[in-house]
């Protein structure tokens, strides 16, 4: 228990909120919210598939590739009218 604790503290929190504050200092957080969504699959990834050594099943391969296909329906350039 106590390397999970230390890993949520440094990995999850730190880490996370240091990456995420120096991207709001460059982008429109606008553009940065709903990056948020990848939060859930990049922790299954990251924590599961290269930590744990899980494997890497159709279910995340999908549901990476939609919030992938998500992200870029939100931020793609407007058409011109």
């Amino acid at each position: 228990m106590g390397i999970a604790l230390v890993y949520q503290c440094i990995v999850v929190a730190f880490l996370s909120y240091l990456v995420w504050f120096e991207l709001i200092h460059r982008y429109p957080v606008s553009l940065l919210a709903a990056f948020t969504f990848f939060t859930p699959v990049s922790g299954a990834l990251i924590s599961g598939v290269l930590i744990l050594g899980e494997p890497l099943t159709h279910g995340i391969v999908l549901s990476l590739a939609l919030v992938t296909l998500g992200m870029f329906l939100v931020n793609r350039p407007a058409r011109a009218a």
